[in-house]
């Protein structure tokens, strides 16, 4: 089977580059993968992929019909998909909703070949908000035979802002994988160390989406009762309206040993994993911005953490609520603050949660995502042929 693989952005470090090399990687055991990439990126997929052949196009993402500079680079995207040569291929897949996806779609209904769409998070919904993407997207998720969200929460809300459109399309979830745990020892894990002093971090770039206040506002309470608790909030921050709300938060409170570490190195991102007492982290749904799965919890499940979290998007699909952790509801910072303290004063619960974690990264791996996918080609095909 040869199939057609509509990348986006690769330039620099990102999810949808980790998930487009993990999952090409995984998937090239069963299928003859054709990459197609924006211009720009072409060198740096030639040395992600250099066992598959590459084609460029002028754009796959990054572009909108929502201003001039967007519309005229996807219409030359058009025409260079209209005088575009390519081998003959089974399929086309776009590896993002949108423009991906419209990309994609041009390219199947060229090729005469069935579309599938992956989709994530914020990106599967956003466009509902922009008259004419909305309308292009919708059309390209109409067209598509079969699309694949990383995440139950994902298709539930492509279903509700979506659901004309969606009708007669197969909306397949497949979890998100990972091998984060393929870069911790399976026994240090399971046999981790709890430490004396009470510590817990978050990851992620600190703004609104990842809900850092909340998280911050149920630590304050947890301190009240363990006043030598420590709070360790790593990733990017920018000196805007948020971080500043924040820390006149921890001032009004009074809230001790909080330290933001800004982007730390994979040397130092190891060492907190390891010198943690659970990971948390409690995003919130932004008008449409939301969490589309929430990987990181099953990296700190390669540690061997639990972890808490919130019970929105498709976080509910990375963490399972009283095994691997606690998900509790976004805005209730009481019942955030009782869950860190039951694992930060329970430790045979959190080892016990910490382990199924640890035993569920390792479920969600890239191989199994790539199988699941195969089965949905396989699926489409067959229905092709009746």
């Amino acid at each position: 089977m040869r199939v057609a693989y509509v990348l986006p952005y690769l330039q620099t470090p990102s999810g949808w580059r980790n998930h487009s090399t993990s999952f090409i990687n995984a998937i090239r055991e069963h299928v003859t993968p054709v990459l197609l990439v924006p211009a720009a990126d072409e060198e740096v997929a030639r040395q992600l992929f250099p066992e598959d052949p590459v084609f460029t196009l002028p754009v796959t993402q990054q572009a909108s019909l929502s201003n001039r500079a967007g519309i005229k680079r996807l219409t030359e995207a058009y025409r260079a998909v209209q005088n575009k040569r390519l081998p003959d291929v089974d399929l086309v897949h776009s590896l993002e909703a949108y423009p991906t996806g419209l990309v994609g779609n041009w390219l199947a209904q060229k090729l005469k070949v069935p579309h599938v769409l992956t989709t994530h998070g914020t990106y599967g919904v956003i466009w509902h908000e922009r008259r004419l993407d909305r309308l292009a997207y919708q059309q390209v998720l109409r067209r598509a035979k079969a699309i694949c969200p990383v995440s139950h929460g994902t298709a539930g809300l492509m279903k509700r802002y979506f659901k004309r459109a969606l009708r007669k399309t197969q909306v397949c979830p497949i979890l998100n994988g990972n091998d984060f745990y393929k870069t911790v020892p399976r026994a240090a894990a399971l046999e981790r160390k709890f430490p004396e002093t009470p510590t817990i971090i978050s990851i992620g770039d600190v703004k609104p989406r990842k809900g850092q206040d909340v998280s911050l506002a149920a630590f304050a309470k947890v301190q009240a009762q363990l006043p030598q608790a420590r709070y360790f909030i790593i990733g990017h921050y920018q000196e805007n309206d948020y971080f500043r709300d924040l820390q006149r938060f921890i001032a009004e409170n009074e809230v001790k040993n909080v330290t933001f570490t800004g982007t730390v190195s994979e040397e130092a991102l190891r060492n907190y994993y390891e010198t943690a007492s659970l990971f948390v982290l409690t995003p919130q749904q932004v008008g449409l911005q939301f969490e589309g799965f929430g990987l990181v919890y099953l990296e700190a499940g390669a540690y061997g953490l639990p972890v808490v979290a919130t019970r929105t998007g498709g976080v509910p699909d990375a963490v399972k609520d009283g095994i691997t952790g606690f998900l509790r509801e976004p805005g209730d910072v009481d019942a955030i603050a009782q869950a860190l303290l039951r694992l930060l004063t329970d430790i045979p619960l959190a080892r016990r949660m910490g382990r199924a974690n640890r035993q569920w990264a390792e479920t969600l791996t890239w191989e199994s995502y790539a199988k699941e996918q195969l089965d949905v080609y396989q699926k489409l095909l067959n229905e092709g042929r009746v």
